[in-house]
């Protein structure tokens, strides 16, 4: 599956859930309140991925646990669907800012490879 194959699906899940506030409503100047929720929710999951990771680096729990695999990719998908409603409701094309991005980092750090 693509990457615009994915945004899309999360588009069309979006569009038909409703809770307090839109499930997806494009952001603009008029609206910049619901980027900060955006960046805000998102935060909370990388947070949440950082608290498991912590518990597992001070040894309450271990890694190996596959519980602990499940629970961390678990947060890693919320990461990636706020990170894909973020990008669909501002209208960034994610899979073409990754490529262009990636081009960007080949250059820069070609450097750092002694080339």
């Amino acid at each position: 599956m693509q990457i615009r194959e994915i945004m899309d699906l999360q588009k069309e899940f979006d569009l038909q859930h409703q809770g307090k506030i839109p499930f997806f409503e494009k952001i603009s100047d008029e609206n910049i309140h619901v980027l900060e929720h955006l960046l805000v929710c998102l935060i909370g999951e990388v947070g949440e991925v950082s608290n498991i990771t912590k518990k597992i680096v001070r040894g309450d729990k271990e890694l190996t646990l596959l519980t602990m695999r499940q629970d961390i990719a678990e947060e890693l998908a919320d990461v990636f669907i706020y990170l894909i409603k973020i990008c669909n409701q501002l209208d960034v094309d994610l899979e073409k800012e990754f490529i262009r991005k990636l081009e960007i980092n080949e250059k820069r750090f070609k450097h750092y490879e002694g080339k």
